[in-house]
């Protein structure tokens, strides 16, 4: 495997936090932060995966909430922050203390993917894993948007998150890899 776009390496990780208990990770001067798949008929037939993963943090208190990460893709993007493919399944974040750094639990996702300009659609599946909840691979909810392969970038996927229960004081949701990898 081979990196192909690696989101991180353009933008900071410091700029990549989310403080909002359910958003799509913004950058700091802006806008959602999206990761580019290339076209030129480069990935028409020619699987491939999207890795992203991070950190869930919540500051001192007495708190248990629930951190879904989820990895959105569609064609446009506009529309790309309203497409969900695959929403892990939550973990958990609970912490009882004063110390300011509170807790954290690691998350990731990796979604394989093919598709082809014949079919002008991509399908695959994606696995999870946040904290110490698990989720196997599921097949990825269909994009609505029609994908030219040989359109410069053909798929764009963003990463967000929705929590549940009490949430700490200062969460942070941080993205720390967002990467297509050639297979």
């Amino acid at each position: 495997m081979s990196i192909v776009v690696d989101q991180l390496k353009m933008t900071p990780p410091a700029a990549l936090t989310s403080t909002a208990a359910s958003q799509v990770v913004q950058l700091t001067a802006g806008g959602n932060l999206i990761l580019a798949l290339p076209g030129s008929g480069r990935f028409s037939a020619n699987s491939f995966t999207v890795y992203a993963a991070g950190y869930a943090q919540s500051g001192p208190g007495t708190f248990t909430a629930t951190v879904q990460p989820i990895l959105y893709g569609d064609a446009s993007l506009a529309t790309v922050t309203t497409k969900p493919l695959f929403s892990a399944t939550a973990g958990t974040l609970a912490y009882t203390g004063t110390a300011a750094a509170g807790a954290s639990i690691p998350w990731a996702i990796y979604a394989n993917i093919i598709g082809d300009q014949q079919s002008g659609t991509f399908t695959g599946d994606a696995e999870s894993a946040v904290g110490a909840t698990y989720k196997i691979r599921t097949a990825l909810v269909a994009p609505v948007s029609t994908i030219n392969f040989n359109t410069e970038p053909c798929i764009k996927f963003a990463i967000g998150n929705t929590c549940g229960g009490t949430i700490g004081t200062n969460f942070k949701f941080v993205v720390e890899n967002f990467q297509i990898l050639d297979d």
